[in-house]
């Protein structure tokens, strides 16, 4: 497990001395899990942007948000070398000794390569597909906290659509094939929540509620341009600290 285990430091962090309803809201500790690796970066962007790059640059401004938000424990996971099973069980294994209580696993989104279009960027070649955009949410069945997974997602789901987001549904089983990527039964068809089942690690083997946010789609060029501005950034990160924060308070 070559990892860098990161804990955000508290800088200018506020109302850090509330509570959550059963533990110092301090002492609440957020998992802020970087999808991919620098060796495995996962979808290339519709402008030759890795994953990877994008998922660290947002997890490092949702970890910076939460912290000013009071939660000083967040703390954020990054792993260097091939994304493997192993690998990923690994993240869940970092956060269950941690004894953390909720775990946030940051992604965006794209499709098969096959379906993707050339066009031409700055005199190169790259790919793309506008045909979706949006985020989804996937959480697990098999996580023992799934209840609790489902209403993080819910709540966070309502607040990244008050900021003026949609969900995508290409990932519905029901509606779609697998031309385009992986299906699964939409748990939540008002929000884009998707039922993962065994088919991610980090949110089966997590013992807190756990969260996969796929940001949203990098093939779409126009998404793209707005996932990799510092806004899109901020805009994400602000909904999920205001989502940990109302789950934090609701939490028995």
């Amino acid at each position: 497990f070559a990892a860098a285990t990161i804990g955000i430091s508290c800088i200018a962090a506020t109302d850090a001395s509330a509570t959550c309803k059963f533990k110092a809201k301090k002492d609440f500790i957020v998992i802020v899990d970087v999808g991919h690796s620098d060796k495995d970066s996962g979808q290339i962007s519709a402008r030759g942007m890795k994953e990877y790059d994008l998922n660290l640059k947002l997890a490092g401004r949702v970890s910076e948000e939460l912290v000013n938000t009071g939660f000083v424990s967040t703390q954020m996971i990054v792993i260097s070398g091939p994304n493997t099973h192993a690998s990923r069980l690994q993240r869940s294994k970092r956060a269950n000794d941690l004894g953390a209580d909720l775990f946030i696993s940051v992604h965006h989104d794209g499709v098969k390569n096959e379906t993707l279009m050339p066009w031409q960027h700055d005199g190169k070649t790259h790919w793309f597909l506008d045909k979706f955009e949006g985020f989804s949410l996937w959480v697990s069945q098999k996580n023992n906290k799934y209840e609790e997974s489902l209403t993080f997602a819910k709540t966070l789901a309502d607040r990244l659509m008050e900021s003026g987001l949609k969900f995508t549904a290409h990932h519905d089983e029901l509606a779609n094939t697998a031309k385009y990527g992986r299906i699964a039964p939409l748990v939540d068809r008002e929000r884009g929540i998707y039922d993962a089942s065994d088919h991610i690690a980090v949110l089966y083997e997590s013992h807190m509620p756990a969260v996969l946010v796929e940001a949203g789609m990098i093939v779409n060029r126009a998404e793209e341009q707005v996932l990799s501005s510092a806004t899109g950034r901020a805009t994400v990160a602000r909904a999920v600290a205001t989502a940990v924060q109302r789950f934090c308070a609701g939490r028995a």
